[in-house]
């Protein structure tokens, strides 16, 4: 019927527009670019303001800014109503790209995410954070107002919601006020002696203080049973010690480096970090093992020379390690008792036969693998508590911190608030219609 009174259906039935919640997390010069698509139709910028007016109001959304980086200004009920469904809830933070990021994780929909609720240009280091203690720095509002700092408000978040503490080793001993992982008790969860690394000790308790840095105030107190045991750079550490010097020592160092080149990426210029550089990351570590570069690198040893039953015996323990690591320590899924136990299996492999497979001793992250069983018997989770999304907040923050706000270039601290409300918002997006 169209068709014979030359009616297109578009002009009948025109296409909806979408409501504000549906593109306010996105930059306003991309919702300008949308705008200038014809047929496109999205709500104008007078309405996007007025929303997020209001989800300051019931989402607290709403953001302030210091000297040199930004922060949500009612954290707590911020969390509170982002984690009332979360399964699990993490305290943690990390430095990246000359941005420290503090925030938590949790889980929405079976997926692990982070919310950043402070950002700041600095490093991680202790200077840096107990500078974020000042008095006023951050006046918070709402439920959070009677906290005088960040470090308050997250120790709020731990005592309140039974939160766990996660981040890499040297955030972890930073904010709990220890020396770095090569003190003489390197451990933020236990008392273990840096020479006798495989060994087992009593959990930190409040009256120890071994390795207790003098100098630097605890940041956050919590039960050393509630500390994650840092999945993320487990997996990495490790197994880059296995690729890259394990089976160097057992083959040769020419013939990985030509194997990885099939797995290294080429990263733009400023969009990586150091592990890039140095070693292999988590992408290019699962590529290593997905495409079976293990046994290329040995196919390619044995056309040079026959291996000899000792190197064959060495490199199937090593691709053991190698893939149950990557099997176990970031999956997000319960753990079944089977896992359980197959993982204690793989610790005690490798902890007992690390030093006379690879000639190298044991260190601080070989320890920590010990940790991680405990974890996961007592939580029956691991991977689901990781750093990992907090690293991959990194390279979502750069991304706007570069390409959008550019207006703002000269006034850093409101270019890094603007840049936390995009995230912020697409956080609370999931929750607007309920």
């Amino acid at each position: 019927m169209l068709n014979e009174i030359g009616v297109p259906l578009e002009v009948i039935t025109p296409a909806s527009t979408p409501s504000p919640a549906d593109v306010l997390h996105l930059p306003t010069s991309t919702r300008k670019q949308m705008r200038n698509v014809r047929r496109v139709k999205i709500p104008a910028e007078r309405t996007i303001i007025k929303c997020k007016k209001k989800l300051a109001l019931t989402h607290a959304t709403g953001t302030g800014s210091f000297a040199n980086g930004a922060y949500l200004t009612d954290s707590i009920r911020f969390v509170s109503g982002l984690c009332l469904k979360s399964s699990m809830l993490a305290v943690g933070g990390d430095a990246g790209d000359k941005f420290t990021k503090l925030g938590i994780t949790y889980i929405q929909e079976k997926q692990q995410k982070f919310a950043c609720i402070m950002v700041f240009h600095g490093s991680d280091k202790y200077d840096n954070l107990h500078s974020l203690q000042q008095p006023g720095l951050t006046p918070f509002t709402g439920d959070s107002s009677q906290f005088r700092d960040i470090f308050a408000v997250l120790q709020r978040i731990i005592d309140l919601m039974k939160a766990f503490l996660n981040g890499d080793w040297p955030f972890l001993n930073t904010v709990l006020g220890l020396k770095n992982h090569c003190a003489t008790h390197p451990c933020p969860i236990c008392c273990i002696l840096s020479n006798n690394l495989l060994s087992r000790s009593q959990y930190r308790s409040s009256h120890h203080s071994h390795s207790r840095n003098n100098n630097h105030d605890r940041l956050l107190t919590i039960d050393s049973d509630h500390i994650v045991p840092t999945p993320l750079h487990l997996y990495l550490g490790i197994s880059n010690r296995i690729i890259l010097e394990a089976f160097s020592e057992l083959f040769s160092k020419e013939l990985v480096e030509e194997t990885l080149k099939k797995v290294k990426t080429i990263h733009s210029s400023g969009c990586g970090g150091r592990s890039d550089i140095f070693q292999l990351n988590g992408p290019e570590i699962r590529k290593w093992i997905k495409k079976k570069c293990s046994t290329a690198l040995r196919e390619s040893a044995e056309k040079k020379k026959p291996l000899t039953d000792e190197q064959k015996s060495s490199y199937s323990i090593l691709e053991r390690w190698l893939q149950n690591l990557h099997n176990n320590l970031l999956h997000k899924r319960e753990w079944t008792t089977k896992e359980i136990e197959d993982w204690r299996a793989a610790v005690d492999d490798i902890q007992k036969n690390w030093c006379s497979e690879t000639s190298q001793v044991a260190f601080p992250k070989l320890h920590m693998l010990r940790h991680s069983l405990e974890f996961a018997e007592r939580y029956h989770f691991l991977g689901r508590a990781s750093e990992a999304q907090i690293e991959s907040y990194h390279y979502q923050y750069k991304k706007l911190f570069n390409e959008h706000h550019l207006n703002m270039a000269h006034n850093e601290p409101e270019r890094l608030r603007r840049c936390l409300v995009d995230t912020t918002l697409r956080a609370v997006q999931p929750f607007i219609d309920q």
